[in-house]
């Protein structure tokens, strides 16, 4: 953290370097103005720029307020160049990108170090220079933190007897934005998981029904081929029985015409009765299976109220793990 002068006023700012060039012979960078809408999303409280006896370095420094929201924006703006990978890094390498799409110069920047710094003031010279000195993070971050969180519990009484600065107010209330879009993000972020398991019950249950067409042809497959031999057995009994009807049996003696229809007819009894047999234990073997399968559906059945039971205990449990707490507003005036 640094202590910087400015124009005779000491004040502690956090610091963000902003690189913008265009070779290493000509450098060049923006307004004061230019800078503070570019980041206007952002509360910058002020700019400065490094300026050569050719003019404008391509170096300029972002000064934020010097509170935790201060440090909490300028940690917010060096996160966004990470993101958009032009951060120090980025910035250091030889091939780094000089423009954007379109012929827009590009934008390098981090939080400033010491080296920084000095790199900066050599570009700075005369009554202009900033002026620093090293500070801890729990100096400058964590203290001031801590300190807000202290007086946000007596919000309600400082807001009652007007005690408190409007400085401490805008502070309270950057805070209170920073809260508020934290919850914000947090309700985002549920709604996407919620969007995600939707989806992915989706996809199980189309899984669900593939694999119940693929089972289901299977067991199509296996009752047409069993028609096709059902079919194949009565095309031969039948042919049996033609070829013992159309059997001469008006030729030879009168002994051997008797002898010949007996036979006749006895292959003939002889395939009824069997054929009889086949459908009595074909039914028989009909309803032993059709009983096989009504007592697979009902174990399949009870084992899917088994598991939707499970699963209903464990939501029940893992919504109550993480059931919010009640919140109840302070009586304190």
């Amino acid at each position: 953290m640094f202590k910087i002068t400015v124009q005779g006023s000491k004040m502690t700012f956090y610091c963000i370097l902003i690189s913008l060039f265009v070779d290493a012979q000509q450098w060049l960078g923006m307004g004061n103005q230019e800078l503070l809408e570019y980041f206007s999303a952002y509360a910058v409280a002020k700019a400065r720029h490094a300026y050569g006896p050719v003019g404008h370095r391509g170096m300029s420094v972002l000064i934020f307020e010097s509170s935790a929201v201060g440090y909490t924006e300028a940690e917010r703006l060096d996160k966004r160049f990470v993101d958009q990978r032009t951060h120090r890094y980025n910035y250091m390498q030889k091939h780094r990108a000089l423009f954007l799409p379109g012929g827009i110069r590009q934008l390098y920047g981090f939080l400033a170090t010491k080296e920084d710094m000095e790199d900066f003031n050599k570009h700075h010279q005369g009554k202009s220079r900033l002026k620093y000195e090293m500070r801890s993070h729990n100096e400058m971050v964590v203290a001031p933190m801590k300190k807000m969180s202290e007086d946000n519990q007596e919000l309600t009484y400082v807001k009652n007897k007007g005690v408190k600065t409007e400085q401490r107010s805008k502070v309270v209330q950057g805070t209170l934005d920073v809260v508020t879009q934290k919850l914000r993000e947090t309700e985002e972020e549920n709604i996407f998981v919620r969007r995600k398991a939707k989806e992915k019950h989706s996809e199980y249950e189309e899984e669900m029904k593939s694999q119940e067409k693929f089972f289901h042809d299977q067991i199509e497959n296996i009752h047409k081929a069993l028609e096709d031999k059902e079919r194949e057995f009565e095309r031969l009994l039948q042919e049996e029985r033609a070829k013992a009807r159309q059997c001469d049996v008006d030729s030879g003696t009168t002994e051997n015409r008797r002898l010949r229809k007996e036979q006749v007819q006895r292959f003939i009894d002889c395939q009824v009765k069997d054929v009889q047999e086949f459908e009595a234990e074909a039914d028989q073997l009909i309803k032993a299976h059709e009983e096989k399968k009504v007592q697979l559906k009902k174990e399949y059945a009870a084992k899917e109220v088994e598991l939707e039971k499970e699963f209903d205990a464990a939501f029940t449990g893992l919504m109550e793990k993480h059931k919010p707490g009640t919140f109840q507003a302070s009586n304190s005036s």
